[in-house]
């Protein structure tokens, strides 16, 4: 199984949103992380033919997908970042309309939706009407009907945006309980989604992607440029204007700062151990507050 990308480019008149894109997935779990903007949706609109792409191919196991056409619109399973609901219909009555518009059979797909809803943990309230579930029970939902056709590619745009720490838990063990022998998508820029889960991360920056391998590997590309050090509460401020400060924590009237630097910031600081956060601050923070210190986007 493999879904390959060659040379993908989508363009809006001037801008480009995927940039010439070279890409390979097989069975797994892969993280596609970037900053809003970066390309990430339309990758996926591209990847579920849902878009045209302005340049270059998508191949599904050496078919390209425009000529596999309904064929291989039925091994996608899809979840996009806004998804659309009948705030009215019920759980259930919702899956029976999606499993109709997938063209399943009726028998199967009564059979397929109460399974499923089991498994995301609403069948308790599969009558009830979407309009009064919660954020976390909407995407539960949303999951569901993307796993209808028991996809062989599921992607899924930002499907823990909004969600309170403990349904964003709990959807990412659903993700991992969907994901054996298949393909899975997952963006977000909220890292701590894919930090356990993906078995690789794919890093894109405007359009292109910058970084990719296993959280380990890529997140050693930053060693040597994550720091923590202990200043006088008063110099916190002097220090955020000169570094990308990434966390803090008071004591009294110190405070222990943890910052982005490619040099040694301060002489007493001492080189951290870096994590995907890090790693995330470290390629994305300037496209919202500046690059002030580091030089990272330079070298890519």
């Amino acid at each position: 199984m493999e879904l390959r990308v060659e040379k993908l480019t989508k363009q809006y008149g001037s801008k480009i949103a995927v940039d010439q894109l070279d890409l390979r997935l097989t069975r797994g779990v892969y993280g596609l992380l970037g900053a809003n903007g970066a390309g990430k949706t339309t990758l996926m609109r591209l990847l579920c033919d849902i878009q045209t792409p302005t340049a270059g191919e998508i191949f599904y196991d050496n078919q390209e997908i425009h000529q596999m056409g309904e064929k291989y619109r039925n091994l996608l399973g899809y979840l996009p970042q806004d998804f659309g609901y009948y705030p009215d219909f019920s759980a259930y009555k919702f899956m029976l309309y999606m499993s109709a518009v997938k063209g399943l059979s009726r028998g199967y797909a009564r059979q397929r939706s109460l399974e499923l809803l089991d498994t995301v943990g609403l069948l308790e309230v599969k009558n009830k009407k979407i309009r009064t579930f919660s954020g976390g029970m909407k995407q539960r939902l949303g999951i569901a009907q993307a796993m209808l056709n028991n996809p062989q590619i599921l992607i899924l745009d930002e499907p823990t945006a909004g969600l309170d720490p403990k349904e964003r838990v709990r959807f990412r063990n659903l993700i991992s309980s969907f994901a054996a022998n298949k393909i899975v998508l997952l963006s977000t820029h909220i890292v701590s989604d894919v930090e356990y889960i993906a078995g690789e991360i794919l890093v894109m920056k405007k359009g292109s992607l910058i970084h990719s391998g296993k959280p380990d590997e890529i997140i050693r590309s930053i060693n040597g440029k994550v720091w923590e050090c202990r200043v006088p509460a008063t110099a916190v401020s002097r220090m955020s204007e000169s570094f990308d400060v990434i966390n803090l924590r008071n004591e009294g009237e110190e405070t222990v700062l943890r910052l982005l630097s490619d040099e040694l910031p301060l002489p007493e600081a001492r080189e951290a151990v870096p994590n995907l956060e890090d790693l995330y601050m470290y390629y994305f923070n300037d496209e919202e507050e500046g690059r002030k210190n580091h030089v990272g986007t330079d070298k890519i």
